[in-house]
């Protein structure tokens, strides 16, 4: 399970990059999470899956809070990059980075 939250962290971490160094374009890195399903995958038994509602939870509201981030600065322009005309792969990218983070903290503690 630790193995897919760090490649979550990872795919969201360079999708993040990627779409401020090249906008629209950079959501394409989107297409690395296609080989998710493939790593580590197990049944999970009574006590991960309490623990996937958790992280999914935290995801929530961290995606919510990156999303009114996103809404408030998206009249702004950082190095010609228009932040408001990239929101979705901005949130999209922070919803994987915070599942994989919440995912990687939530688990060490197991």
């Amino acid at each position: 399970m630790k193995k897919r939250f760090v490649y979550e962290l990872i795919v969201g971490i360079i999708m993040l990059v990627a779409i401020f160094l090249e906008g629209a374009k950079g959501i394409s890195v989107l297409t690395l999470l296609f080989a998710h399903p493939f790593i580590g995958k197990k049944k999970a038994d009574e006590r991960e899956i309490q623990l996937f509602y958790k992280i999914g939870n935290y995801t929530a509201g961290a995606t919510l809070l990156a999303s009114v981030v996103v809404y408030y600065f998206s009249n702004s322009i950082i190095n010609d990059f228009m932040v408001g005309k990239n929101w979705f792969g901005l949130v999209l990218s922070a919803f994987l980075i915070a599942h994989g983070f919440f995912g990687l903290i939530l688990t060490r503690k197991v």
